[in-house]
């Protein structure tokens, strides 16, 4: 159980100006020193909240250079990775909330077929970078740290019972991070069972940031978690549109996540 303090520091890491607009005017943010001096940053107080957001930009790489920091700066109690998502698997479209069972890096991979080894064009057979394989990543040369990483426990939890008890459905879903955009079915279907072979679901979804979001906070011990949105479906071929997308983080999605962040100040997870 985590005892949360009297005031809480939230760091929120978006990626986009969409997606972070709303919270910045929710909470009437003001400027401070940008990360590095390129991820805009915004800092708030009021109602027992200390709020930071960071702007790291798209792409993994961003996200890793502007998380560490901002974390180290801030050193906040949790850390919420909002933003959107594409939807890759059956099930999941365009408009929903995602709840994220875990993450993992979803364009890592070796274009040789699992079965023999063999080099292919057909990456339905590629195999992943991540596994148990001699010359694959795995716990032990990533420090003991496992590729796939777990949101917080509590935090998620409690995002998702906060959703039921607002009334607003919900997917859950693995959220595989990288700068490859996928389109090939056959290919979709592969990407979870060979970099997540334990999933207990064939829902993902797949955004640039959330992987290296989530390896810097297992890094620092900062507890973490997603509050995601989808955008767009490239296994329904549904498309992404900028202008929907401001929408999904406006109005009410904010007050929904807001009224989620004041609960995490009440009291202990």
């Amino acid at each position: 159980m985590i005892q949360m303090p009297v005031s809480l520091r939230v760091l929120f890491v978006g990626a986009m100006e969409t997606e972070i607009a709303g919270l910045l005017a929710h909470y009437a943010c003001v400027p401070a020193q940008p990360i590095h001096g390129a991820s805009p940053f915004w800092t708030a107080i009021g109602d027992g909240l200390e709020v930071g957001v960071v702007q790291t930009h798209v792409g993994e790489t961003n996200a890793a250079i502007a998380t560490p920091e901002a974390i180290r700066r801030f050193t906040p109690d949790v850390v919420l990775k909002i933003g959107c998502v594409g939807g890759q698997a059956e099930g999941v479209h365009q408009g929903d909330i995602v709840v994220p069972l875990g993450f993992f890096h979803s364009g890592a991979w070796i274009t040789r077929a699992e079965a023999d080894n063999a080099p292919t064009s057909d990456a339905a057979q590629w195999q992943s970078v991540f596994g148990e394989r001699p010359y694959q990543v795995n716990r032990a040369n990533l420090g003991g740290r496992p590729h796939v990483l777990a949101p917080d426990p509590a935090l998620t939890t409690r995002y998702a019972k906060h959703l039921e008890a607002q009334g607003l459905p919900f997917a859950r879903a693995y959220v595989g991070g990288s700068n490859i955009w996928f389109f090939e079915h056959a290919f979709m279907r592969r990407v979870l069972a060979a970099q997540v072979p334990d999933a207990t679901t064939d829902a993902w979804v797949a955004d640039m940031e959330s992987y290296a979001v989530a390896q810097a906070c297992a890094v620092m011990g900062t507890p973490f978690t997603g509050l995601y949105r989808v955008s767009n479906s490239e296994y329904y071929g549904e498309a992404y549109d900028p202008a929907a997308v401001a929408g999904m983080f406006e109005g009410a999605f904010v007050e929904t996540v807001a009224a989620f962040v004041r609960g995490l100040g009440l009291g202990p997870m």
